[in-house]
């Protein structure tokens, strides 16, 4: 319940972050994603069971802001806990190299979900162009914000949940 809670803060500090000072740190016409950082981060940790609440909230709150249709965030945001379960699994023990792959493959995703909505409602961009111009700029914001992202996350997620230690 306690991470049930502090994901929903954690969510809304990264969310006024993200409408006020990351959407106007442009690259081309790519902005970083926080949002999308957080929940990679957050999905990460093991003391975190259940990201599902998380992947609601956080699809929810970009939806109303977003020009995108409202399934589109949550589609882009399960796919970014996905990859980050899938490669939880198998990375175990490098969670930094986790995080930047994370990151790398749900930025990817989240811009394939977004140009393919955007075709389907007939607007006139192009892969290339998206590639150039947003997805390659936004993934490299991404990846310089991932690190910092991680490292309060893991902090945070740390305090209310520590792990045991061996002995």
């Amino acid at each position: 319940m306690i991470s049930h809670l502090l994901c929903v803060l954690l969510l809304l500090v990264f969310y006024v972050l993200q409408t006020t000072i990351f959407s106007q740190t442009k690259l081309l016409s790519g902005t970083a994603d926080i949002i999308l950082l957080f929940l990679a981060a957050w999905s990460l940790q093991e003391q975190i069971k259940n990201s599902w609440f998380c992947i609601i909230a956080a699809g929810l709150l970009v939806s109303s802001i977003s020009a995108m249709p409202y399934f589109a965030p949550l589609i882009s945001y399960l796919g970014v806990v996905l990859i980050s379960k899938a490669l939880q699994r198998r990375i175990w023990r490098t969670p930094l190299l986790a995080m930047f792959l994370v990151v790398l493959l749900g930025t990817f995703f989240q811009h394939g979900v977004y140009v393919l909505v955007l075709q389907i409602t007939r607007a006139p961009i192009t892969w290339r162009e998206s590639l150039d111009h947003v997805i390659l700029p936004s993934a490299l914001l991404n990846l310089i914000f991932a690190l910092p992202a991680y490292a309060i996350v893991k902090d945070l997620a740390g305090r209310i949940s520590p792990l045991e230690v061996e002995v």
